[in-house]
């Protein structure tokens, strides 16, 4: 091979300018091809091969029940329920407006059906207290019957300080008075009376669910979607006392591509910044500079077109490569620039000569570097996890792409532009330090073994976050609102279900601890009817004059003129007692003067802000109290829909008692329902049974890297000896990375899962170019005066700039694949430049 790299180069420099151009030309071709089908897919799930049982459990699921998978919630909360009641009502008319987005739109209790029987829902202390609030307001309530207009209540307000004040006057004067000076002052005049009926102590959550509309056979894309309802809170004028949230299924997967694309890209950057640093600090040369850029820049275009001609796409693992190639693109060419630089530095002033004799020394090393990291990437191929196989495919790729470029365009573009200028390859100090070591080799060997045990014992705590919400950006609004909802227990995607022929069986359920609440199809059919309705008829007979409307048209301008004048005489005789304060009546004067300047539409639109809410309360109260018993029968079919399908099948929702954001919780909160249930799903579900077959894959992974790359070492150097040599630094460098990994608390996940196989993909280069050219120069002191240890150096301080900058990622998956391949790339450095020569050192010539 050798010798066929060696004519190869020759072939090149002798059409330097031509290669060049052909390179330029197929960079931008297939830069086009990279941008026009670029995409990328977030949905781990989809991209592991799920066949098991409780893959069928979690299939049947979502066809007895489609619109309740795969969805988008709007979380709209607050401590104004009439504010709440606007908000949903706005959002779903938003959404039923696009059906070319939006399909499914539902916001399960928001139904006028619920609204009308809330006192049947009820609790019966929380029915109590209504019924003590509608009692207080039953004057007031009968006033606007008799006569629906302000002038009325003015009426009442001024009967009630000339005589016995009813229950809460102070609070309607309180009332009308904001009202008064808001509308004086231009503001919004409403008064509220829903949130006076409905008084919430605490937020109240309304979640509103959606799924991607369908365009031709396909869904439309999470992006879309997403987009589409940000903008959709852009839009709309929603009443300020409400918040909004996005989560779900939906933004969470768009938000975890969002987090992962904006962390390669920030990466990508900053890996840049360090590369350039490191090589202006380490070689010193600005054309290798210059080349090893170039070089970087053509094999990411290259393989990303590769990618989706292959492939088809990048995942949330896949992403990564790009960013990887930095280090790895690096490594290859500055071993052959370096050897390069050399050979002109010991007076081969000839650069084809120089540059063949470049090929003539690495070329081996970087073609066995190649095919054994390809092997690391290529481990997970043969696995059910077809997201990191993806990755293998198109890294086993791009590893081609970097050893192509390395031959061809670095010797075009180094004959093109001429020979690099001198620079001293020595690094004495390494040179010192590898010296001492080699003298104390027993002292060496000796730590290093105790260490590596002691490594080991803490390796062997470590544990897998099989999670999916262990990758993603914690301080995202998806993330953040669903952590909410969590802590709330509401309804989310981290429920369990349960679809039976049956209703299930609650009562066993709900005495485990890991569970909070069990709810079945009947939980829709309201406690306690019997208590609850008793109370329903003493509000009839006690709010009948209120419930009898008497149709009159609200108070022309003359009569609020009339009681507001009448109102204004009676506050100035008013001795204040115990049902207002002065201050109350003083505020109140002040206000009404101010009123009675307004002209008369004016007028007009101040009774409307007051009494328009209060009406449309009174018509439900008409409705409220009107119910009847209900059963499951009586339920509208929409609701019905939601928990029982046409088939008569019956869903029910289990709620995890804790944070089941650790996968310990989360473990026991699956294993402890699934025990009386077998057949419980959901994401949760599907997230576990994932996990084994990461696992597996992970071993398969592992087992074949190992096999495999040291199968070709033998086939290559034919020395099972030296293969081991080799081999010592990266199972060290796993060792510690892992026992690292359980020091810094970071848990091996979906994602970091891929570093163990990758470390002796990516960590066995060094000690092949190490290993090569000790059997080249015949001892260690000629390797470390020759250009391999600072290629070594620079090349690995790169890769871990590369990592490192991944380990900013705000995608959380993204940033532990960085920290733990830093710490990987760091280790193996550490023992490859001290501990790889010791080891050699017993084999000079």
């Amino acid at each position: 091979m050798t010798d066929a790299l060696v004519q190869w180069v020759n072939f090149v420099t002798r059409r330097a300018v031509v290669w060049l151009v052909v390179i330029a030309v197929l960079s931008l071709v297939l830069g086009w091809v990279a941008v026009d089908r670029f995409r990328l897919n977030s949905d781990l799930s989809t991209l592991i091969t799920q066949e098991a049982d409780w893959r069928k459990d979690f299939d049947y699921f979502e066809a007895t029940f489609p619109d309740l998978v795969r969805t988008a919630v709007v979380v709209v909360y607050g401590t104004s329920l009439h504010d709440i009641e606007v908000a949903t009502g706005q959002i779903k008319d938003y959404l039923g407006e696009r059906p070319g987005l939006y399909r499914a739109v539902s916001a399960p209790g928001s139904e006028a059906f619920f609204r009308d029987h809330a006192l049947l829902y009820m609790d019966v202390d929380d029915l109590d207290d209504m019924a003590d609030r509608l009692s207080e307001a039953q004057p007031w309530l009968t006033s606007m019957t008799e006569e629906p207009g302000i002038a009325g209540l003015l009426d009442l307000v001024r009967d009630g300080l000339e005589n016995d004040p009813p229950e809460g006057l102070g609070r309607i004067i309180d009332l009308l008075t904001a009202s008064a000076e808001r509308h004086n002052a231009g503001e919004d005049s409403r008064i509220l009376w829903t949130d006076e009926f409905f008084e919430l102590d605490e937020p109240r959550y309304q979640l509103i669910y959606t799924q991607a509309a369908f365009r031709g056979d396909e869904r439309v894309s999470h992006a879309e979607v997403v987009v589409g309802l940000r903008d959709m809170l852009a839009t709309i004028d929603l009443p300020e006392s409400v918040t909004v949230k996005l989560t779900g299924e939906l933004p969470l997967q768009h938000e975890e591509i969002e987090a992962a694309v904006g962390g390669v890209t920030m990466a990508g950057w900053l890996s840049l910044v360090l590369l350039l640093v490191v090589l202006t600090i380490g070689v010193r040369s600005g054309k290798i500079i210059v080349a090893t850029f170039l070089m970087l820049a053509v094999g990411i275009v290259w393989t990303s077109a590769y990618a989706m001609l292959t492939v088809g796409e990048y995942n949330t693992l896949s992403v990564v490569f790009i960013v990887m190639f930095f280090g790895l693109g690096v490594d290859f060419a500055l071993h052959f620039s370096l050897r390069y630089q050399e050979a002109i530095n010991r007076g081969d002033t000839q650069v084809s000569h120089a540059l063949a004799a470049s090929a003539h020394s690495v070329g081996r090393a970087i073609s066995l570097c190649t095919i054994t990291t390809a092997i690391g990437f290529l481990g997970f191929w043969p696995t059910d996890y077809e997201g990191l196989a993806d990755l293998g495919v198109i890294s086993a790729g791009g590893m081609v792409i970097a050893w192509f470029l390395t031959f061809t365009f670095l010797p075009a573009f180094y004959k093109v532009v001429g020979p690099p200028r001198a620079h001293e390859m020595d690094l004495p100090t390494s040179d010192r330090v590898v010296s001492s070591l080699i003298a104390h080799r027993p002292v060496v060997i000796g730590v290093v073994v105790v260490t590596g045990v002691l490594a080991v014992g803490v390796a062997s705590r470590s544990s897998f976050d099989y999670s999916t919400l262990a990758l993603k950006d914690a301080s995202s609004e998806s993330m953040e609102t669903l952590r909410l909802l969590q802590r709330e227990g509401m309804s989310t995607d981290y429920q369990l279900f349960v679809v039976s022929d049956e209703p299930l069986r609650e009562e066993v359920l709900e005495t485990l601890d890991v569970v909070d609440e069990v709810s079945s199809p009947y939980d829709l059919v309201p406690q306690d009817q019997e208590e609850k309705l008793f109370v329903v008829d003493d509000l009839n007979m006690m709010l009948f004059s209120a419930l009898e409307p008497v149709v009159t048209e609200r108070s022309s301008a003359i009569e609020i003129r009339r009681a507001i004048m009448e109102l204004e005489a009676s506050l100035a005789d008013l001795d204040t007692g115990s049902a207002v304060s002065a201050s109350q009546v003083s505020r109140l004067q002040s206000v009404l003067r101010e009123v009675l300047t307004l002209g008369d539409d004016d007028l007009e639109r101040w009774q409307t802000a007051v009494v328009a809410n209060l009406e449309s309360e009174l018509d439900w109260l008409r409705r409220a109290l009107s119910v009847e018993e209900l059963t499951i029968e009586s339920l509208p079919q929409g609701v019905r829909d939601r928990v029982i399908s046409a088939q008569g099948k019956y869903l029910s929702a289990i709620t995890p008692a804790e944070d089941i954001a650790p996968v310990e919780a989360l473990s026991r909160f699956i294993g402890d329902v699934r025990d009386i249930e077998p057949g419980a799903t959901g994401r949760p579900v599907i997230e576990w049974g994932v996990g084994g077959i990461v696992i597996d894959a992970f071993r398969e992974a592992l087992v074949f890297a190992v096999v495999a790359i040291a199968l070709v070492l033998i086939i290559a150097l034919r020395r099972v000896a030296t293969v081991l040599i080799i081999l010592v630094p990266l199972a060290l460098s796993a060792v510690f990375t892992f026992a690292a990994s359980v020091l810094f608390d970071q848990p091996v996940n979906m994602a970091n899962i891929l570093v163990l196989p990758l470390i002796f993909g990516l960590g066995v280069d060094n000690g092949i170019h190490v290993v090569d050219r000790y059997l080249g120069e015949g001892d260690v002191a000629h390797l470390m005066h020759s250009s391999t240890p600072r290629a070594v150096l620079l090349s690995t301080l790169t890769t871990i700039g590369a990592f490192s900058a991944l380990s900013l990622s705000a995608h959380a998956g993204t940033a532990s694949i960085g920290l733990l391949l830093t710490f990987s790339v760091g280790f193996l450095l550490l023992f490859t430049v001290f501990l790889l020569p010791v080891l050699l050192a017993r084999r000079d010539r």
